[in-house]
């Protein structure tokens, strides 16, 4: 007598029956996956102008996912006040009322002296001026420049450049794609036709205050580093009060310039209409933080958003109860929000920038996906008995 009998053969078959169902709800999950993919792309501009709205300030033309992690930790309790830097602000001063503010900016004894403030052309008398710049300690002055292939040429400078012994320049512009582009980056050299490397000016400032900075090795193109503008605070003096306020400037980094000139406005993630100064400021205060930030590689946030939307797919063609739409839309919104609370902490927490919006747009039509899916096998489903009746009645063969 057989001890070990084989397996009924009814038995064979629902074994065999079950996997090939479980085969078949991995490869559809797999394409509905395909096709939310898909979509994610192809939808991506109007959903992103619609985020736009609703996380950006009016007047903003762009958004991107850190964006929201900016506003997010702007908003908590924590705030620090920069101790290192202070704005002057210099108004609509004149080249002699801006000669008598330095004066007395150098006799409060700063750290380092920048000003963003560009005198292209001399006047009538500049005595005055030039006495007061060569006056002040550890200056840094600006220098516009325009791209010439992949290199830069000087285009903007003082009429008396390289004329002043103690004065270093730091290139002004901003490292973005567009004009009306959030200001997100800053950059920290510039690779001149020369061959020669020009400092950006946060970095020409933190290097001539005496901070030790990161800079990458010398190579093609522009590095940029990230701007930490959440819970910082800077002070900023107008110049009515440089007087009653004078000791506030003693070994500090002064920056001066103007918050207010028209063509030297832009946005941050934070708001619109910043100065060019402040963002300085900004920048500045994240290169002597020491703080680094990096972005998450775009092939691993693609991966996440390509398994986050599959499982959430995969559930939604497994689960055939009559609770499936409440259990998918909350496991939909669930998903998203730790979306939003990981790329948050790891921003804040870690200093890793990463961008989870295509994931956000795969679960946001992941079910659309499925939909159309469905849809669309019942289309076809309905186009073949149609085509079977069709050709049976043709042939008088009775359908069942």
């Amino acid at each position: 007598m057989n001890k070990f009998p084989s397996p009924h053969p009814a038995a064979c078959k629902c074994r065999l029956s079950g996997r090939r169902a479980l085969i078949n709800i991995i490869c559809k999950a797999v394409g509905i996956t395909g096709l939310a993919f898909l979509l994610s792309f192809l939808l991506s501009s109007p959903v992103v102008a619609n985020i736009s709205v609703l996380f950006s300030s009016a007047g903003k033309s762009d958004f991107v996912m850190s964006d929201l992690y900016y506003q997010i930790a702007d908003n908590r309790p924590v705030r620090a006040l920069e101790d290192r830097i202070v704005i002057l602000d210099i108004g609509n001063c004149n080249r002699q009322e801006i000669a008598e503010l330095m004066s007395i900016v150098s006799l409060c004894e700063p750290r380092a002296v920048a000003m963003d403030i560009n005198f292209e052309f001399p006047g009538e008398d500049d005595t005055l001026l030039i006495e007061s710049l060569n006056s002040l300690p550890a200056l840094v002055l600006p220098l516009g420049v325009r791209q010439e292939g992949k290199n830069f040429s000087i285009s903007d400078k003082p009429f008396f450049y390289d004329d002043l012994d103690n004065a270093t320049y730091g290139v002004v512009n901003f490292p973005t794609d567009r004009p009306g582009a959030s200001v997100r980056e800053y950059a920290k050299s510039f690779p001149m036709t020369d061959g020669s490397r020009l400092l950006s000016f946060p970095e020409a400032v933190a290097d001539r205050a005496g901070y030790k900075t990161n800079l990458p090795a010398e190579g093609e193109g522009v590095p940029t580093g990230i701007i930490g503008y959440h819970s910082r605070e800077i002070k900023t003096i107008p110049y009515e009060e440089l007087i009653d306020r004078a000791e506030e400037l003693t070994g500090k980094i002064v920056l001066v310039g103007t918050t207010s000139q028209a063509d030297d406005i832009y946005n941050i993630p934070l708001r619109n209409k910043v100065s060019g100064l402040e963002i300085h400021a900004y920048s500045l205060s994240t290169i002597l933080d020491g703080v680094e930030y990096e972005r998450l590689p775009g092939y691993i946030a693609t991966l996440i958003a390509v398994a986050v939307c599959f499982l959430i797919i995969l559930g939604a063609v497994s689960i055939r109860s009559g609770i499936r739409g409440l259990v998918l839309r909350l496991a939909q919104v669930l998903t998203l929000y730790l979306l939003v609370r990981i790329g948050y902490s790891l921003f804040v927490d870690h200093g890793i920038v990463s961008d989870f919006s295509q994931a956000i747009l795969m679960i946001a039509f992941g079910l659309f996906a499925v939909d159309i899916w469905n849809g669309t096998a019942a289309l076809i489903d309905r186009v073949r008995l149609g085509v079977r009746r069709y050709k049976a009645g043709k042939m008088n063969i009775p359908t069942v």
